[in-house]
């Protein structure tokens, strides 16, 4: 299971780091690398948060926000996301 978006689920299950996700997200197209790159940001912060490390979570959400297009649903989760956490965007 390598084809994206398999290492997204597979940080999920505990197979792999979310520096290996990203890693993985790394493409030759510069607009799926971007997608991709938000979706791994994104799921990163995701878990992160839910194993309390609100900081790194943070972090990797705000990053997901600043750069998702705009027509992922990512970015409009990541930004309520960060409203709810009371972070900033």
């Amino acid at each position: 299971m390598t084809k994206w978006p398999a290492p997204v689920i597979r940080l999920f299950l505990g197979q792999l780091t979310a520096e290996a996700v990203l890693t993985a997200a790394d493409g030759s197209d510069a607009k799926t690398k971007k997608g991709r790159f938000c979706e791994a940001n994104f799921y990163a912060g995701e878990l992160v948060l839910r194993q309390g490390a609100k900081d790194d979570g943070v972090r990797l959400i705000r990053s997901a926000a600043s750069d998702c297009p705009t027509t992922f649903v990512e970015w409009s989760v990541a930004n309520a996301e960060l409203r709810a956490l009371g972070a900033n965007p």
